[in-house]
């Protein structure tokens, strides 16, 4: 049995697949919120990467709820969950993969 992974994703996994949050299985996901700034910069315009920023938003409020920012919020049933990481403290689970406290 292989253990459970925790991703970190980054502003440019998202813009290029806005459905990238079914591909982690069982998998926990975290993104910084500085990632979801940065992604509200991209959503005006015609091109591919804005389209993706608005529908990875569309994605993100099905997904949503109170939890997101504590508990993580389910990303379904057998899969892992999603966390948005605010500020500087990163959980236990995902301190180790910043060598410095800023994102």
């Amino acid at each position: 049995m292989k253990g459970k992974k925790n991703f970190v994703l980054d502003t440019n996994v998202i813009l290029h697949d806005y459905k990238c949050l079914r591909n982690f299985e069982e998998n926990d996901v975290y993104i910084p919120i500085v990632v979801l700034e940065e992604l509200d910069r991209f959503k005006k315009g015609n091109e591919q990467i804005n389209f993706n920023a608005r529908e990875f938003s569309r994605e993100l409020d099905l997904i949503a709820d109170d939890r997101l920012f504590t508990k993580g919020a389910s990303l379904g049933e057998g899969r892992g969950k999603l966390f948005i990481i605010a500020g500087n403290e990163y959980p236990e689970a995902i301190s180790d993969v910043f060598s410095e406290r800023t994102p």
